[in-house]
C-alpha cells in the first residue's frame, strides 16, 4: 500500500480519535488564521423512531509528505459522469503526473462552488476536538483542487473522473498542533461556525457489576443480532448531565462481537439513547479508551455543536462508509461524516 493510501485509510478507519481566548468571529485573509483556545467547562427511544441526519461535516486528508492538507467535498460533488466536462478539465491534456494533484482555474472553481451551494463569502471552519484547536479560513482565500484518491495511482492512467477527490487546499502550517493525520479534525463549510467552544471529554470507563446495569429489554433487531453471543463486561461513566452504560457481547471465541450503549438522564433516569455497535462486513467495535495506552482515546462526549444537544461517538471502526456522531437526544439524530471513503 502506498503512503498516500495508508494515510487515507487511516483517516477513514480511525474514528474521530483538547486554549483561553475570546472567539474572533471575523474570518481573516490568508496567511492569517483565526485560532482559539478555550478552558474546560465542566423517555425512551423505540424502533419506530426515524433516524434523522443533518449538517455536512467533512474530514482532512494529508497530501503525502507535501505541505498540503486536503478537504474533500466529493461526497456532495460527485464527478462520476465522464462526459461532464464542466466538472473536471481534460485530464489527458493535463498529463499523467501533473494530474495527480492540480488546482482549478476560475471556471471550474465557479462550477464547483455553485453545485455545492458554497459562496466565496462562506468560511471553512475546522476543529480538532482532541486538541481543542479551532481555525477558520475564508473560502475566497482558499484554492480549489483535485487530488487522485488514495485507492488510485499513476498505474491507473488514463485516470477517470471517479478517481479524483475535489475540495479545498489547506496549508499544513495553519494546522500545526493538530492530531496526527488530522484524525480528530472535523470541517464545516458555511456562513456561521457551528462548533461549540466547550471542550469535549474523553470517556473514562469504570467496570460495574451486572446488577448496576439498567434493566431494559433489547430491541427486537438487536436481540436477533446478538442471539449467538453471551454477555461480557459492563462499564459506567458519569457526567453532570448523563450516565453512560456499556455492555460487551462476546462470540463463541470470547471475542467482542458487539457493545450496547445506554445514555441515561442523570436526574430523571430516563434512557435518552440506545445504540448497538456490532461486527459486520464493514464495521468492528473500537477498543475502549486507554486499553492500548494513555494516548489511545476513541470515545468522546460533550457539547460539540452550539445549537444541538451533547454528543457521544467513537465506538466502532469503519472500513466501508463513514463514521457517525450520535446526538444525545430522543430525536435519534445521527451525523455521518462526509469522509469520501472509496473502499
Amino acid at each position: 500500500m502506498t503512503t498516500k493510501s495508508f494515510l487515507l485509510s487511516t483517516t477513514f478507519l480511525i474514528l474521530l480519535s483538547a486554549c483561553n481566548k475570546k472567539e474572533n468571529t471575523t474570518t481573516t485573509a490568508l496567511p492569517e488564521v483565526t485560532e482559539h483556545a478555550e478552558t474546560e467547562t465542566d423517555t425512551l427511544q423505540t424502533e419506530e423512531v426515524t433516524r434523522k441526519e443533518s449538517i455536512n461535516l467533512f474530514t482532512i486528508t494529508p497530501k503525502d509528505s507535501s505541505d498540503v492538507a486536503f478537504v474533500s467535498l466529493s461526497d456532495i460533488y460527485p464527478v462520476n459522469d465522464e462526459k461532464d466536462t464542466l466538472a473536471l478539465p481534460n485530464i489527458q491534456k493535463i498529463g499523467k503526473y501533473n494530474a495527480v494533484y492540480f488546482t482549478f482555474d476560475k471556471n471550474y472553481r465557479k462550477r464547483f462552488l455553485a453545485k455545492t451551494n458554497i459562496s466565496e463569502t462562506d468560511s471553512v471552519f475546522i476543529i480538532d476536538y482532541a486538541k481543542n484547536k479551532h481555525v477558520s479560513f475564508a473560502v475566497k482565500n482558499l484554492k480549489t483542487a483535485a487530488m487522485l484518491n488514495g485507492y488510485s495511482s499513476e498505474e491507473d492512467w488514463p485516470y477517470q473522473n471517479y478517481d479524483f477527490m475535489i475540495g479545498f487546499e489547506i496549508s499544513k502550517k495553519y494546522l500545526s498542533g493538530f492530531s496526527e493525520y488530522y484524525r480528530d479534525a472535523l470541517v464545516y463549510v458555511g456562513k456561521e461556525n457551528p462548533f461549540s467552544k466547550e471542550r469535549l471529554k474523553p470517556i473514562t470507563w469504570e467496570k460495574i457489576a451486572k446488577k448496576d446495569y439498567p434493566s431494559k429489554a433489547l430491541k427486537n433487531n438487536d436481540r436477533n443480532l446478538l442471539k449467538n453471543t453471551v454477555t461480557g463486561n459492563m462499564y459506567f461513566y458519569k457526567t453532570e448531565s448523563y450516565e453512560y452504560f456499556l455492555q460487551d457481547y462476546l462470540d463463541s471465541n470470547k471475542i467482542i462481537y458487539g457493545r450496547r450503549l445506554l445514555v441515561v438522564d442523570s436526574k430523571t433516569k430516563d434512557v435518552i439513547i440506545e445504540k448497538l455497535f456490532s461486527q459486520s462486513e464493514g464495521t468492528s467495535p473500537a477498543p475502549l479508551n486507554y486499553e492500548n495506552g494513555e494516548d489511545s482515546i476513541e470515545q468522546w462526549t460533550g457539547k460539540l455543536f452550539k445549537n444541538k444537544p451533547e454528543v457521544v461517538f467513537g465506538f466502532e471502526y469503519m472500513s466501508f462508509g463513514c463514521p457517525n456522531i450520535s446526538i444525545i437526544d430522543k430525536s435519534n439524530e445521527e451525523i455521518f461524516l462526509q469522509c469520501d471513503n472509496r473502499h
